[in-house]
């Protein structure tokens, strides 16, 4: 195949797409071999600190049923009545590292301001055997959201808020246009969903079939379509909550290219879309620094989960 021939996501070689794909080749702020483990570390232990804090605070939720079934750590501590606001929180890890266990600490700032957090655990990518993957991980995720939302219901909570990191927000992205009636909730449940904030997130997965992501996956063209918000059926005038795409500054070109790509499409389909750049952030400590109650980000984040902010 020649180059004029070759298709968009086949332009870069192995070499770029493995660099382009892989972060952690791009922070200021540790050396290259440091930052992953460093970053390992800190989540694992400020998480089971976490844990330890809020106690009685913490409870699971289950939901699905079979390969899709699973559990939800939900956290309210002190503060959060049972009639809270929800985040609904998905990990990220390329779809097959890390667990919901791992990111515990994020739910203290939400917690701290009466806010319940719910974090659902999926299947790694790897662990389906099935062809299908991604599209596993986003069943089983949907699964989630309907417990998440039955729950609300039966709680009177006021507003659901999906926040997704990394391959979190490309699955919270996923989720936005989801059919409740599929699973088992009225039509307008889905109404609870006021906002989907994706942080450092991916929309076109083609471009990671010749990659170091895809070498245990092995997700097929078919499932990279399937699975990629920027390829959906345009959804315009469906009444979809607004999404807001959070790139930190010192994250690759690529990434900042899918998202500025996935902002226009939803802005040319008349939906409520939002583009932010995090500055001075990497694709790591974007999430890490949440733990600042002074956090730039983490504010915004909560100025626009203010009741009549969309």
């Amino acid at each position: 195949m020649t180059t004029s021939q070759m298709h968009p996501w086949s332009r870069l070689t192995r070499e770029e797409t493995d660099r382009q794909y892989n972060p952690t080749l791009w922070t200021r702020r540790l050396p290259t071999d440091d930052l992953l483990p460093t970053h390992i570390e800190w989540t694992t232990r400020s998480s089971q600190d976490y844990r330890e804090k809020i106690g009685a605070g913490r409870s699971t939720l289950a939901f699905g049923e079979g390969g899709f079934a699973g559990e939800i750590d939900v956290f309210r501590g002190d503060a959060a009545p049972d009639d809270a606001p929800i985040v609904f929180y998905v990990h990220g890890g390329w779809w097959q590292w890390f667990s919901k266990e791992q990111f515990s600490f994020l739910a203290e700032p939400f917690n701290r301001k009466q806010m319940a957090v719910y974090m659902p655990g999926y299947r790694m990518a790897q662990d389906w055997n099935n062809g299908r993957p991604i599209e596993s991980i986003v069943e089983q995720m949907r699964h989630a959201l309907a417990a998440t939302l039955r729950d609300a219901e039966a709680k009177d909570a006021p507003a659901v808020y999906l926040i997704g990191h990394s391959a979190g927000g490309h699955i919270v992205s996923m989720l936005r246009g989801m059919d409740p009636q599929a699973y088992g909730l009225p039509e307008q449940a889905m109404q609870r969903v006021r906002a989907v904030f994706s942080l450092a997130g991916l929309f076109d997965l083609r471009y990671l079939l010749d990659s170091f992501v895809n070498d245990e996956i092995g997700m097929t063209l078919e499932s990279a379509e399937a699975m990629s918000p920027l390829l959906a059926e345009p959804k315009v005038g469906a009444g979809l909550c607004p999404i807001h795409l959070v790139v930190p500054e010192h994250d690759t070109a690529e990434f900042f290219r899918q998202t500025k790509e996935y902002h226009n499409k939803l802005l040319e389909e008349g939906q409520l879309a939002h583009l932010q750049v995090a500055y001075n952030r990497d694709h790591l400590d974007i999430i890490e620094r949440f733990v600042d109650e002074d956090d730039v980000l983490l504010n915004d984040l909560l100025e626009q989960m203010s009741p009549g902010t969309g």
